[in-house]
C-alpha cells in the first residue's frame, strides 16, 4: 500500500486530495489479484502432491471419494484463505476509510464460505463412502449436518455484512420467524422442499414423473418455487406442489432411459382344471418344437433315471413327471430369450415367468422381463408381440386362460345342454 501511494504522488496530473483513493483502489485490486493466482497455486499443489500422498496412506476407494468431492481443491482454496487474513494488512492499510472496509468484509466472506466448501466437501466423500451402507447409513445424517454448516454460514455472513454480533441476529431471526412462519408456510414449505429436489437430484426438467395423488402422469416442463408443472400425455398441465413430491411417493422414469431399457411385467391367468402331467402323445408333439427340444430331451433323460433308481416308473404320485404348466413355463422362458428385442444376457436385468399365489380367476403366470427400448410405441408393440403369441400357443401345451363368462358364452351352454 505505502509503495502504490508513494508511487502516485509522483504522478503530477493528478490532484493530491485523490492520490490515496486511487492507491488504495490499486491495492484492493492488487490484493484481489494476488489472492486468486494463490487460490489457483494452492488448489494445483494440493491436488498433485498432497493426493499423491494421500494415495499412498489411503485406500484407493477413499481416495477416489475424496477426488471425487474436490476436498483437495477444497483444501487449497482454504489455505490461500488463511494466508490472505495475513496479506489484509500489507496491501490494505488500516487507516484507509471505506476501501479498507469493504475489503475485509470480502476477506472475510472469502474465508468463511472457503471453511463451509472445505466442510460439506468433505461431508460428501464421507457420504460417498458410507452413505449406502446397510450396516451404518449416514445419508441422513450428512444431509443434516450440512443443513446445519449452511445455517452457520448464513449467521456469519450477515453478523459480518451488518457487523452485529451473531447473538444480536439470532435474536431478531427468532423474532421474525414466529410470524413468518404463519404468514409464508407454503413459500417457506415450497422453498425448503424445492432445495431438497435439487440438493439430492431427484427430479429435473424433462423427467418423466407418476404423481398418483395429483393426477400427474407427464414430463416436467417447470420447475418453480412453490410447484412443479408436469405437461401429461394428453397435453393437460398438472401443477404439482413441491412438499407434495416430499411427503408423497412418486414415480420418477429418468432411470429408465438411463438403462435403455423397460420392463414388462404382466400376468397371464391360467384355467386350473387344464393343469395335468404330459402324456406320451403330448410329449412327442411338444418335442417337435425347436425352442424345446434341448430342454425335453434333457429333462426325459434326467426323470428316467430318477424314477429307474427308485422304482417309480409307473407312479404319478411317487415318481417325476413332467407338466404341462411347468414345460409352458420354460417355452416362455426361451422364447422370450429367442427375441431380439428382449434384453437375456445381462444380469442386471432379470429373465424370468413364475407363477404367482392362486386366485379365484385361476393361477397366474407372471411373465417378467426387460426390452431394450423405452420408446413407448416400440415398446408397446414389442410386449403386444410377446403375448399375442403366448396366447396362441397355449392350446398346443393343453392350458387355456380364464375368461370370465359372457352372456353369448352362457347363452350357448344351455343352448348345448338343450
Amino acid at each position: 500500500m505505502e509503495l502504490i501511494l508513494s508511487y502516485m504522488q509522483k504522478i503530477e496530473f493528478l490532484p493530491k486530495e485523490y492520490h490515496l483513493l486511487v492507491a488504495q483502489i490499486l491495492s484492493a485490486v492488487v490484493f484481489v489479484v494476488a489472492l486468486y493466482l494463490l487460490a489457483r497455486f494452492t488448489a494445483w499443489f494440493c491436488n498433485k502432491y498432497l493426493a499423491k500422498l494421500v494415495a499412498k496412506i489411503h485406500s484407493p476407494r477413499a481416495f477416489e471419494a475424496l477426488q471425487k468431492h474436490h476436498v483437495f481443491t477444497a483444501v487449497g482454496v482454504m489455505l490461500a484463505a488463511l494466508v490472505a487474513i495475513n496479506l489484509h494488512a500489507v496491501f490494505i492499510a488500516e487507516h484507509s476509510d471505506w476501501v479498507a472496509t469493504v475489503m475485509g468484509k470480502l476477506t472475510g466472506l472469502f474465508v468463511m464460505l472457503s471453511l463451509s466448501w472445505l466442510v460439506c466437501t468433505c461431508l460428501n466423500a464421507l457420504n460417498h463412502l458410507y452413505g449406502r451402507n446397510p450396516n451404518m447409513p449416514i445419508k441422513g445424517l450428512v444431509q443434516a449436518l450440512k443443513i446445519l454448516v449452511y445455517l452457520i454460514t448464513g449467521l456469519f455472513v450477515l453478523s459480518l455484512v451488518l457487523g452485529r454480533k451473531p447473538m444480536y441476529i439470532i435474536t431478531g431471526l427468532s423474532a421474525l420467524a414466529a410470524v413468518f412462519s404463519l404468514i409464508f408456510k407454503d413459500p417457506i414449505l415450497g422453498f425448503v422442499a424445492s432445495i431438497q429436489l435439487t440438493t439430492n437430484k431427484m427430479i429435473k426438467i424433462g423427467d418423466w414423473i407418476t404423481v398418483d395423488s395429483a393426477g400427474a402422469d407427464g414430463n416436467i416442463v417447470d420447475i418453480s418455487l412453490l410447484c412443479v408443472r408436469v405437461q401429461n400425455f394428453d397435453m393437460t398441465i398438472v401443477s404439482v406442489p413441491n412438499y407434495d413430491l416430499i411427503s408423497k411417493p412418486f414415480k420418477n422414469w429418468s432411470g429408465m432411459y438411463e438403462a435403455r431399457a423397460r420392463r414388462v411385467q404382466r400376468t397371464m391367468l391360467i384355467d386350473v382344471d387344464t393343469v395335468k402331467f404330459l402324456d406320451k402323445a403330448m410329449l412327442a408333439r411338444l418335442k417337435k418344437i425347436e425352442l424345446l427340444k434341448d430342454y425335453l430331451a434333457q429333462k426325459e433323460q434326467e426323470i428316467t433315471e430318477f424314477n429307474a433308481t427308485h422304482n417309480t416308473q409307473d407312479s404319478l404320485l411317487n415318481g417325476r413327471h413332467l407338466t404341462n404348466i411347468g414345460t409352458f413355463r420354460k417355452y416362455a422362458e426361451l422364447y422370450l430369450a429367442s427375441r431380439p428385442y428382449v434384453i437375456h444376457d445381462n444380469p442386471n436385468f432379470t429373465l424370468m415367468v413364475r407363477q404367482l399365489k392362486q386366485e379365484a380367476q385361476g393361477l397366474p403366470l407372471e411373465v417378467y422381463c426387460f426390452l431394450n427400448t423405452t420408446v413407448w410405441t416400440q415398446y408397446e408393440g414389442y410386449q403386444s408381440d410377446i403375448f399375442d403369441h403366448l396366447f396362441s400357443v397355449l392350446p398346443e401345451f393343453g392350458l387355456y386362460a380364464y375368461q370370465q363368462p359372457s352372456g353369448r358364452n352362457i347363452a350357448q351352454g344351455i343352448k348345448e345342454i338343450k
